[in-house]
């Protein structure tokens, strides 16, 4: 077989894996402190929660779980239920990186439909992701984001929010680190710029 087959067959495989499991090893932490182990998967702010595959799945909110762990092969993925203001339920985030200051993330993704107006043809589907970063430190209430608004000021919230650590702002300021860097901010922030 030459690269091109393996890699499609290969692209088939994993395809095939991702549309047909349902569940992927997780284990749910209850805010009481227990916790158990299963499989989950999380739709509509919600963790859908099974012991095993051939039970049947209990669905989960905010009110009695504080986080559900993914165990993605040699990799943990964290999903924490987190309240963004006063007045909203809590919404399920990825625990980036966690320390004195946390970073999360919230992802949206939608699929809009593409037409050519011009040939009068309907061309296919686009899938629009959005990823909305937020920060917080463990004595606050609520996160603070830092790529909302439909104009993105993730630069001046970031070095705002980190103002305390003046070596960063000016890795910051001089695009040494960008946005796509936002994990090793937060990591070099609780390293080298916090009291221990």
């Amino acid at each position: 077989m030459n690269k091109l087959t393996n890699f499609l067959v290969l692209s088939f495989i994993l395809l095939s894996l991702n549309c047909f499991s349902q569940t992927i090893d997780a284990t749910i932490f209850f805010k009481d402190g227990g916790s158990i182990i299963g499989y989950g998967l999380i739709k509509d702010n919600k963790i859908k929660f099974r012991v095993s595959l051939d039970s049947k799945a209990d669905s989960w909110d905010f009110e009695m779980v504080d986080k559900i762990e993914f165990q993605h092969f040699f990799e943990k993925q964290v999903y924490k239920y987190i309240k963004l203001n006063k007045t909203n339920d809590p919404v399920l985030m990825e625990l980036v990186t966690e320390g004195k200051v946390s970073l999360y993330r919230l992802t949206d993704s939608s699929w809009i439909s593409n037409y050519n107006f011009g040939y009068n043809q309907y061309v296919g589907n686009t899938k629009i992701t959005k990823i909305t970063n937020f920060v917080i430190r463990k004595n606050e209430e609520y996160p603070s984001c830092l790529n909302c608004e439909l104009f993105n000021k993730w630069k001046k919230r970031t070095m705002d929010y980190l103002i305390d650590c003046q070596t960063l702002i000016k890795k910051i300021k001089s695009n040494e680190l960008t946005e796509s860097d936002l994990k090793e901010i937060v990591e070099y922030y609780n390293d080298l710029c916090t009291e221990l």
